[in-house]
């Protein structure tokens, strides 16, 4: 019997359990990701090549001139309409030394075909094309190309500057580029040890252009002094753009709305963990539709557009900002740890807004001090299409209208100054601009109404 009764019970709750799963709602739940982290990590693999097993040869030129042998090639002279072709299936190393290059239909210098070139820099080059409708560089590589040395390399092109289908890696040397397109691309990755590099450029400065592997197309500059003035995105990576050190002056020039004329660019990630930044832009200083991290850095930003743009989230850890813009800084969710940051607006100083269904719509200041001067109008200090939240440091804002939030505000700690006068609570004005009167009750308009928490004030349509 005990077993019979044992077994009955057993039935009993198998069937409970089934009722219960079967009566249940089937709820779904849709969580965002208030903290999502991207990797910055780079596969950088340094070029070691054992030069003294290779031959060196003297190689003074006067007309275009084909290297087939891999080898060291001390290259001098001058080539009046032509240009120095390399196809080889081995390592090759130019010593440019004086030379002087003009081609009127293609590049001056194109690596048809090697396992990688260097183009060693000494004294100083000069090398002109007009390029042609496939090999549109003045210096044009299908495979890996390292420019180094201690000279200097000036570019005039009627098309790109320095093109390379594969790596492009420069580790010093002083390049002066004029181009009638882009300055700098590498198809695969861009990385710049050191050196100096000045650009003007009616295209996009220095870019990188492969979208199929998301271990390619990125941008990585250690250190150098970089100069680019141009007309479209200054220094622009289809995936990710690390920047470790270097002094970076960018101006952008373009006129075009329908353009993107941007400072610093990429599709997924950017993170800058040191150097100085002077960036005046028609577009975003610095944007990327994913990730951006600041650990480190002194930035000067003028933009008519957003000084910080990303349509997912922007941590700052540190830095030194100078910003005048339309916007200051601009994404779903903003995190700020530390650093001094100044900002001068016409429209919101920082602004949240709901860019990502990645990330919870949020201002989060844990530190810092935060000075904030706001135009006339409708303008905003700090707003959010959802909540503030205060944990530490010292923000200061002036102007008509200083918060904003649909959600909730909150300050937890740290000192918050409003015109002048330090408050513990945050100040809510629905619409911001003057006569609105500051509302204390989040989620609610100036007729006691609750809001549209849908509302997307201040946000915008991005490229």
């Amino acid at each position: 019997m005990k077993k019979i009764y044992v077994i009955i019970l057993g039935i009993v709750i198998t069937i409970c359990i089934v009722i219960i799963l079967i009566i249940s709602p089937n709820k779904q739940t849709n969580t965002k990701i208030t903290n999502k982290t991207t990797s910055t990590e780079i596969i950088y693999e340094e070029k070691n090549i054992d030069w003294e097993d290779l031959e060196t040869y003297d190689l003074n030129i006067t007309d275009s001139t084909t290297i087939t042998k891999e080898g060291i090639y001390n290259i001098t002279g001058s080539i009046s309409n032509g240009m120095i072709t390399i196809n080889t299936n081995g390592y090759v190393k130019l010593i440019l030394n004086n030379i002087t290059i003009t081609n009127s239909n293609g590049p001056a210098i194109y690596i048809e075909n090697s396992k990688t070139t260097i183009i060693e820099l000494q004294n100083e080059n000069t090398i002109t094309s007009n390029g042609s409708n496939e090999l549109d560089a003045s210096v044009y590589s299908k495979d890996d190309l390292i420019i180094e040395g201690d000279g200097k390399l000036i570019i005039n092109s009627s098309q790109d500057g320095i093109v390379s289908k594969d790596d492009l890696i420069i580790n010093n040397g002083n390049i002066i580029i004029n181009s009638k397109d882009d300055g700098i691309r590498g198809k695969d990755s861009v990385v710049i040890n050191d050196g100096n590099i000045k650009i003007t450029a009616e295209g996009d400065g220095i870019k990188s252009t492969n979208d199929q592997d998301a271990e390619k197309g990125y941008i990585l500059i250690n250190n150098g002094n970089i100069e680019i003035n141009s007309k479209l995105d200054a220094i622009q990576a289809e995936t990710k753009l690390v920047i470790n050190d270097g002094n970076i002056n960018i101006k952008t020039t373009g006129t075009d709305n329908q353009e993107s004329e941007k400072g610093l660019k990429t599709d997924t990630l950017i993170e800058i963990n040191g150097g100085t930044f002077n960036i005046n832009s028609t577009d975003d200083s610095i944007h990327t539709n994913g990730f951006i991290t600041i650990n480190k850095g002194n930035f000067t930003l003028t933009s008519k557009d957003d000084a910080i743009h990303a349509d997912g989230m922007i941590e700052i850890n540190n830095g030194t900002f100078e910003i005048n813009a339309h916007e200051g800084i601009e994404a779903t969710y903003i995190k700020i740890n530390d650093g001094n940051i100044s900002i001068s607006a016409s429209d919101d100083g920082i602004n949240a807004t709901n860019k990502s269904k990645e990330y919870e719509t949020l201002v989060e200041i844990n530190g810092g001090n935060i000075n904030i001067t706001m135009g006339a109008g409708d303008t905003d200090g700090v707003d959010s299409n959802g909540n503030i939240i205060i944990n530490g440091g010292t923000i200061s804002v002036t102007g008509n209208s200083t918060f904003d939030y649909d959600g909730t505000g909150t300050i937890n700690g740290g000192t918050v100054i409003v015109n002048g006068e330090t408050v513990t609570s945050l100040p809510n004005q629905m619409m911001g601009g003057p006569g609105m009167g500051n509302m204390q009750q989040p989620g609610m308009n100036d007729m006691g109404q609750p809001r549209n928490n849908n509302m997307n004030r201040g946000g915008r349509n991005m490229q």
